[in-house]
This record gives structure tokens, C-alpha cells and sequence, in this order.
């Protein structure tokens, strides 16, 4: 593909390479394919209003050998993703059904490192606490699938069917939809009894941790000896959860208690916080995620009180203690980050104080309280969510993930 068509750039070549472009005049689909899945192919395509990389994927009906009818289902069940917003679900920001080709269109947020499958492949040696971290980031999103009302069962949750940003560890479920052409693609081995629910999900999340953790490929096509394979999984905890998820239906977990597991619990060694040392602290990535400010642990949601007050960071409690203030002046505003730790977690308060400008009678400041658990998250995706949440520059997005790196790195420093 022309680089220019890529960057956006719209010369003679570049429109030579431009195959389609949606209804509404605002993404421009290239010819070339990048990816193919059994129902689907996957374009690179430009969003030329704002300029960035996204991914077009084409769903045929003569293809598949789909009727009218169900090619309509399946359309469906794919615009149910323009409804979801979480930090791990694919984001989705347009579909249709064009009926004159008897397609249905759908325009994605493009993964560069492509899916976990491919990924896995590629860095053979994974770390255990890395699988923990991908899977718990698997688990959050289908905790939120789950909780929808009603409930959003993927169906078809596998390997490669969940997508990777590998300079910034991002972790995110896709290809919503599609299960209805393949409703009971794991009865044979999981037992749901004809029973399609969100206990199906968590099943094919064992199985995609037991290929994390041990490089064997296990799909519908795949997996019929799953039970051996896990004794192969050295680490008890690792092996106990994942059993879990691959006993009989009715006694299965839920996502959201699995996140409870012992396997995922953050702990404390030698008065250090477990994870503190996590590579994804110190990456630096370009592109924000657009994380929710509600997104959390286990029962536990971030504050985001947007108040009127100082930013403290004394002791105030047994087992607490005072952390140094991390503080850098951005665009419109200047990040003072202050936060203690507690049962082995960081409980951060940021103080956002407005860049006083010629004319303003008075500074706004603004508090907002948080838990960074250094297992799952980064200074990357924080800077993120507060830009979403207070709509910051791109300047001050990133001076705000610089502020709290510079305090992670000095704490860091202090505990060797």
C-alpha cells in the first residue's frame, strides 16, 4: 500500500489505491487486505476528519452463504458494539448493512500488533506476571460485557480473536457479533447443554489463559485435551483458576469474581510493591487510551471527585505511609501528584491547578483521588482517562503521564 494513502495524504496514487468510502464521506477503505478470518476481511482504512489509522471489515453474504435474513442478524449483533465503550473492548465507530452488496460494513480501531495469538507466537518468552496482566485486562472486559443489561455473551472468545497494542500493553476483546453464525461453536467440548450464557466466556477464558501460559494452540479445533495440558501449568494458582474456568457450567465463576482469584491478587514483598518494576510504567506511548474513569479492580471504581481542595499526602493511617510529590507545569494546567501506599497498592490524589492566563480573576483546581494498581495499569492509560474525563490537550495528556512516571521512577529509585 502507497504510504501516502496511509498517512493520508490524498495525491493521484494515493486515490489510485482507494477502494471504497462509507456513506457518509468520512472513511476512505484502501484495496489491500491486511487480515482475514473465516466470515470476515480486515482493511486499513483512514478516517480522514481527524486523520488517523482505523480498520474496515467486510462481513459477504455470498461468502458465507448467508440468506437476507440472517445476513440482517448478524448486522444486528455487530451494531450492539457501537453501544459498548470499555478500555478492554475493540472500539467501534460505524456500521452498516449495504444492502445493493449484500455486505455489512463495520469501521474499527486498528491494532498494530495484531491479535494475542500472533503476539504470544512472537514472544516466546512471557513472563507469568505478563499472562496475568493480559488476562486480567480479558477478564475486565467481559466483566463489563456481562453486566450489560441484558448481558452481552462474545460466544466465540478466543486467542486470536483478542487484539494487542504491544508498545503499550493494551489488551482488547473484538469480533462482537460474529458468534451468530457459530451459536454453539464449543457445546462439543464445554457441555453448556445447548444453554448459550456468559458461562460459555469464561470457559473459552481458561482456555485462552492455558494458551497464554503454555504456547499450545486450544480452539474449538484444538482443544480436546485441554485436561492434560494443564497439568503441564507449574504455577498452582495459575493452575487452580484456570480449572476453575473449565469445570462444569453451573459451578464456573463469573468474570467479575474471577478477578477476585488469588492468581490476580496484588502483593507486597519486602515492604515493595509487587509489579512496581512492570516495563509498562516506564513505556511511552503515543496513543491514549480512552479508559473510563470508573474502571477498577474487583468492587472497586476510581474517584473522580472534581472538588475544591488542597492535595495532601500525610499519613493517616497504620501501614500508610507519605510518598513524594511528583509536579510539572503543562499547557493549561499544572499536575501535583501526591499518593501514600496501602495493603500493598498506590492511593493517589493529582491536584489539577489551571495555568493562570492574563485576564483570570481566580485558579481553577480540581482534586481527584484514585488507585493505581501497578499490575494492570500504566501512566499511559491514567493520562488518558483524565484526558477524556477533562478533555486536556494533547500537550498536557502527555506532560500529565510524564508528571506521574517522574514520581513512579523517584519512588522506585528510593525503594532499591
Amino acid at each position: 500500500m502507497d504510504e501516502g494513502a496511509g498517512s493520508g495524504q490524498h495525491g493521484a496514487d494515493a486515490d489510485d489505491e482507494i477502494a471504497e468510502v462509507d456513506p457518509e464521506g468520512s472513511y476512505c477503505r484502501y484495496k489491500e487486505p491486511v487480515g482475514k478470518g473465516r466470515f470476515k476481511t480486515v482493511f486499513k482504512a483512514f478516517n480522514s476528519q481527524i486523520g488517523i489509522d482505523v480498520a474496515w471489515c467486510k462481513v459477504n453474504a455470498d461468502s458465507n452463504h448467508l440468506s437476507e435474513q440472517q445476513l440482517h442478524s448478524v448486522a444486528r449483533d455487530m451494531m450492539t458494539g457501537l453501544e459498548l465503550d470499555h478500555p478492554n473492548i475493540i472500539k467501534c465507530f460505524r456500521c452498516w448493512q449495504d444492502q445493493s452488496h449484500s455486505c455489512i460494513n463495520l469501521i474499527t480501531e486498528l491494532f498494530t500488533s495484531g491479535n494475542l495469538r500472533q503476539y504470544r507466537n512472537m514472544h516466546k518468552h512471557l513472563d507469568l506476571k505478563a499472562v496475568k496482566r493480559m488476562a486480567k485486562q480479558i477478564l475486565r472486559g467481559l466483566a463489563y460485557l456481562h453486566s450489560m443489561s441484558p448481558s452481552v455473551t462474545h460466544g466465540d472468545l478466543r486467542c486470536d480473536k483478542i487484539y494487542v497494542n504491544g508498545h503499550s500493553g493494551e489488551i482488547k476483546i473484538g469480533d462482537l457479533g460474529l458468534a451468530t453464525l457459530l451459536p454453539y461453536r464449543w457445546e462439543e467440548h464445554e457441555g453448556h447443554g445447548g444453554a448459550f450464557d456468559t458461562s460459555v466466556d469464561v470457559f473459552a477464558f481458561g482456555l485462552c489463559m492455558l494458551e497464554l501460559i503454555t504456547l499450545k494452540q486450544l480452539d474449538p479445533q484444538h482443544c480436546s485435551e485441554w485436561q492434560q495440558i494443564l497439568l503441564d501449568v507449574q504455577d498452582e494458582e495459575a493452575r487452580t483458576c484456570i480449572a476453575k474456568c473449565l469445570g462444569p457450567a453451573d459451578q464456573r465463576p463469573t468474570a467479575e469474581q474471577l478477578l477476585a482469584d488469588p492468581f490476580f491478587a496484588v502483593r507486597k514483598e519486602a515492604g515493595k510493591l509487587a509489579g512496581a518494576l512492570d516495563p509498562d510504567l516506564a513505556a511511552s506511548t503515543k496513543s491514549l487510551s480512552n479508559m473510563p474513569m470508573d474502571q477498577g479492580g474487583q468492587g472497586e471504581k476510581r474517584r473522580t471527585d472534581d472538588a475544591l481542595g488542597g492535595a495532601g499526602g500525610e499519613s493517616d493511617g497504620a501501614g500508610e505511609a507519605a510518598i513524594a510529590v511528583g509536579r510539572l507545569k503543562g499547557e493549561d494546567y499544572e499536575f501535583v501528584f501526591t499518593a501514600k501506599t496501602s495493603e500493598g497498592k498506590l492511593h493517589f490524589q493529582l491536584t489539577m491547578l489551571g495555568v493562570a492566563k492574563p485576564g483570570d480573576e481566580s485558579q481553577l483546581k480540581r482534586d481527584i483521588e484514585f488507585v493505581f494498581d501497578p499490575e494492570t495499569d500504566t501512566a499511559d492509560t491514567l493520562a488518558g482517562e483524565l484526558s477524556q474525563q477533562f478533555q486536556l490537550s494533547p500537550t498536557d495528556t502527555e506532560i500529565c503521564a510524564a508528571a506521574l512516571k517522574e514520581y513512579l521512577a523517584k519512588e522506585l529509585g528510593n525503594e532499591e
